[in-house]
């Protein structure tokens, strides 16, 4: 886990607390259920977690969490005793504190000893994802997204698109700056390789040579002709793209002159490093 994700797991966890103390459990809920789906073992955040959900089978279940991550965690053993309890005894909802508080005056009539329901919160689901239950919205389009496809930023979190836009204008690679610069790697390489092919016979055993000292710049070559044609594009895309249309325009005369198979490795990782 990074040290951004750790660090937003922390403030999600406070912001509960802070929610939780005020008496606002929906925020709560939500702000914990993010932290958990950040960092799935979190135990404070299942333990908050636990403190804020109207259902006894739900608390029990994140009280029973926590203690698998941490048996020696008194409280929420506690915690999960007393749960169990108003469990045995027929109860569904966790009794709110106010209710508490009439019983032990003496003061609750009937209708106020039954449970109170709590106001649920909307279910919302990934949309790329819709499977999956979520809490955390991306906060520039604001879509909801699960754990998986968000992607930590400066402040809050990303969707994949989102973050695809935030990329440099290099690194925003289309179809079509794959193509041009499929096309133009392949036929650049084609035409070094048969080069290459037509020197070799001239140098015979010196041709080695010429591919360890030559390969890395006639590799460069290709790259600056294809930056040319595609405006510098850059990244995995691109990598791909390029390293596999340079295996293929010099495989033909790879097969034809196996030393050439030399100059296909170097230019391929020359392309693939200088692409990142």
């Amino acid at each position: 886990m990074s040290d951004t994700t750790v660090v937003e797991v922390q403030r999600l966890v406070q912001e509960g607390r802070a929610a939780a103390l005020a008496g606002d459990n929906l925020v709560a809920r939500s702000r914990f259920r993010q932290a958990t789906e950040l960092d799935a073992n979190s135990v404070e955040a299942w333990f908050g977690l636990s403190s804020v959900v109207p259902m006894l089978a739900e608390k029990r279940e994140y009280l029973q969490r926590v203690l698998e991550m941490d048996p020696g965690n008194s409280e929420a053993r506690a915690s999960l005793q007393y749960v169990e309890k108003l469990q045995s005894e027929g109860m569904q909802l966790a009794p709110s504190k106010r209710r508490e508080e009439l019983n032990i005056a003496g003061d609750a009539s009937p209708l106020l000893s039954s449970p109170e329901p709590e106001v649920v919160p909307e279910v919302e689901y990934c949309y790329r994802h819709p499977d999956r239950e979520t809490g955390l919205r991306c906060v520039q389009c604001n879509r909801p997204i699960c754990g998986e496809c968000a992607k930590p930023a400066s402040v809050g979190q990303l969707c994949p698109e989102c973050r695809r836009q935030r990329r440099p204008p290099n690194y925003q690679v289309s179809v079509n700056n794959m193509i041009v610069g499929g096309l133009v790697g392949f036929f650049v390489s084609l035409i070094m390789s048969i080069f290459l092919l037509f020197i070799a016979g001239f140098l015979n055993f010196f041709f080695i040579f010429l591919l360890i000292f030559f390969g890395p710049a006639i590799a460069e070559l290709i790259i600056r002709v294809v930056d040319r044609v595609t405006g510098t594009k850059r990244g995995r895309e691109m990598q791909i793209t390029v390293g596999t249309a340079i295996a293929m325009g010099t495989l033909p005369a790879a097969l034809l002159n196996p030393f050439l198979f030399l100059y296909l490795a170097i230019a391929v990782v020359t392309a693939t490093t200088r692409m990142r």
